[in-house]
């Protein structure tokens, strides 16, 4: 059955929303550029309706908590079967994340697939309640199914949005059978924007993964966004109330900092690629797209959407992903309106079904922090900034390739799980872009090699006895064979 929530707003519309949409800990926070990440408070009764302390609603085995005072409230939500709304308090994000889990009849006998829903603009989680079948289409296939707020209901792919997704991610991997390697998302407008930035900014093995993703006419270009949604003089935001009268720019801005113009590494970091929106040429070196290689991306358009500019971006996100990864489709289906509507669930979750997370053996990524990164950890030479490596592991010859660095200090590699073995000879091509130096911390040696050459000539590395790495240095921006043998 639906769900209250507060009115359907569309991107191009002046927003006039429920405070809500801006909450934070249970009590209206007003825009600022600069905010301190604070202790969540638990939210009060009223916001969920009057929900429990308890999760006594799902077994013990299904559920439980994750982290002091993580889980604040769970409750089962009216004439929905194995529905729930759940609210995370002490995110990392300073923003409290409630979010609808729906779990199958019965409890699968091994790890089934989970399919993150994310809501478009002006809406909260209950959007996919509301206006898809999502959740059905999870309970016909035994999966599991979760739709998170993302911090607030305009929430633009916000680092903050992303840190509270991976909350409920992180619960609900922790406390049910789910599979690794089969979960997928999927999201429609903002929500588009928000599925794919996810996907392309967290690719830790040991955490979740999207295994294939669908955008449906997403927002996943955001100085794009900036430019073509209508702002004003800005003399009317927040008047009389907090809330009224902003447009999509004054909430970018909450967000971002400011402008693209003042900030545009923020923006980028949390969108596909730069879309120049007078040309509509794709600016090369600031890509995320290029992380989702190894993730099948299904694009959905309607042919006739009004919302141009979001269209747009789609079809030239496709276009600009689509030698990427040969599952990569697109379809563009009948339609004059900007909805849901036009998307057939039942395609998307046939679509998705079809793949398993595969990890690559060669790439080429864009780290926007420090972190991991598939099989890398990354240092960065300097925050604030983007660390683009190309990278290729041999497993039959035993060969490592490193090229085309900038902005890296240091590229710890996990030769175990890219099926290098440091029992015999290891090969290396390296070089830098910026010519900085990067340092390689390559792991598993248990014991220092017995000789370490470059180009065939003795080189020096730093072999740690108690962490099991060695240090090699690269400074030249021309490639160098690099021998380690064992």
């Amino acid at each position: 059955m639906p769900v209250a929530e507060s009115g359907e707003l569309a991107l191009g519309n002046v927003l006039v929303p429920d405070p809500r949409a801006f909450q934070k800990h249970g009590r209206t926070e007003k825009p600022r550029r600069s905010r301190s990440v604070a202790t969540g408070a638990p939210p009060t009764g009223a916001n969920l309706g009057g929900a429990v302390d308890t999760l006594s609603m799902l077994s013990a085995s299904q559920i439980r908590q994750i982290g002091s005072r993580r889980v604040a409230r769970a409750l089962a939500v009216p004439g929905a079967v194995g529905l729930y709304t759940i609210v995370l308090n002490n995110t990392g994000s300073g923003w409290q994340e409630t979010f609808l889990l729906q779990v199958p009849l019965t409890q699968p006998v091994t790890p089934a697939p989970l399919l993150v829903c994310f809501h478009k603009f002006g809406v909260s989680q209950n959007d996919i309640l509301n206006r898809t079948t999502f959740f059905q289409e999870a309970q016909a296939r035994s999966w599991f199914c979760i739709a998170p707020l993302g911090a607030a209901q305009v929430n633009f792919s916000s680092l903050e949005s992303q840190i509270n997704v991976r909350a409920a991610l992180d619960y609900v991997t922790a406390g049910f059978a789910i599979d690794p390697a089969r979960i997928y998302g999927v999201g429609f407008s903002m929500g588009g924007g928000a599925v794919t930035s996810y996907a392309a900014r967290h690719l830790d093995p040991n955490g979740s993964m999207f295994a294939a993703i669908a955008n449906h006419t997403g927002g996943i270009a955001l100085p794009h966004t900036y430019a073509n949604e209508p702002d004003d003089a800005d003399l009317d935001d927040n008047v009389p109330n907090f809330g009224d009268n902003l447009e999509v720019p004054d909430i970018l801005d909450f967000w971002y900092g400011g402008a693209p113009s003042m900030n545009r590494y923020a923006y980028l970091r949390c969108s596909m690629m730069d879309l120049d929106p007078l040309t509509g040429a794709v600016a090369a070196g600031t890509d995320m797209s290029r992380n989702l290689a190894h993730v099948p991306v299904l694009d959905w358009l309607a042919a006739g959407d009004p919302l141009v500019y979001l269209y747009e971006q789609t079809d030239e996100f496709h276009k600009h992903i689509q030698h990427q990864n040969t599952q990569n489709t697109l379809v563009i289906a009948p339609g004059t309106v900007h909805s849901w509507n036009t998307l057939d669930e039942t395609a998307v979750c046939n679509w998705l079904s079809q793949f398993t997370l595969q990890l690559p053996t060669e790439g080429s990524l864009l780290a926007d922090d420090d972190g991991t990164w598939l099989r890398f950890q990354v240092a960065q030479d300097a925050g604030g900034d983007f660390t683009p490596f190309t990278w290729k592991s041999i497993a039959a010859t035993n060969r490592f390739e490193l090229t085309a660095t900038r902005n890296l200090r240091r590229l710890t590699v996990d030769t175990q799980g890219l099926g290098l073995t440091t029992a015999s000879t290891l090969t290396l091509q390296l070089s830098t872009a910026d010519a900085t130096g990067d340092e390689l911390l390559l792991t598993g040696f248990t014991q220092a090699p017995s000789a370490i050459l470059r180009d065939g000539q003795p080189a020096s590395g730093v072999h740690d006895p108690v962490l099991h790495t060695l240090r090699l240095v690269e400074t030249d921006a021309a490639t160098h064979a690099w021998t380690v043998v064992p």
